[in-house]
């Protein structure tokens, strides 16, 4: 557990010569848990490591890995919840989905709605993200943005109804 610890304040830290070291050390580390149930690649994408997500991605990191903890969020939903733009578009252009569901439902677009985050918004809207994903609760994105009262959100977030 200590060499997890150590990789996830590397990756924290931007440290990527000490993530290569821990990756050439353990392989098998790339796709560990921290105690906090985060893998190295969470990690970066929440902090906005982009240089050491490639590594790790390059590595074997699973881009689709869930975390281990009551969120179970993937490093795209991470990158998301920190407002790192620039990761949520590096790893949907590698292939993480945009419309996969955290617990309670949950999407990326969502949690953007629900941080007032356009930008990010409009990076998964143009990469196919569902406007009609209902979470747990029955809301949708635009009824977070409403709720908020993110009114500069809600065209983007409108659903479109065919009559």
């Amino acid at each position: 557990m200590e060499h997890l610890q150590s990789i996830a304040q590397a990756v924290i830290s931007g440290d990527k010569e000490k993530v290569v070291e821990f990756i050439k050390a353990s392989p098998s580390i790339v796709n560990e848990c921290s105690k906090d149930g985060w893998t190295p690649l969470h990690l970066a994408a929440y902090f906005g490591q982009k240089e050491i997500a490639s590594f790790l991605l390059e590595s074997g990191a699973d881009i689709h890995s869930r975390a281990k903890n009551e969120n179970e969020n993937t490093p795209l939903q991470a990158a998301i919840a920190n407002k790192q733009s620039e990761l949520v578009a590096f790893l949907i252009e590698k292939g993480s989905d945009v419309n996969i569901m955290q617990s309670g439902g949950w999407t990326g677009l969502h949690e953007a709605a629900l941080l007032g985050n356009e930008e990010i918004i409009m990076l998964l809207l143009k990469n196919g993200a569902n406007k009609m994903i209902k979470k747990n609760d029955g809301k949708t994105a635009y009824d977070i943005a409403l709720e908020k009262g993110y009114n500069h959100l809600l065209h983007h977030l409108k659903q479109e109804v065919n009559l």
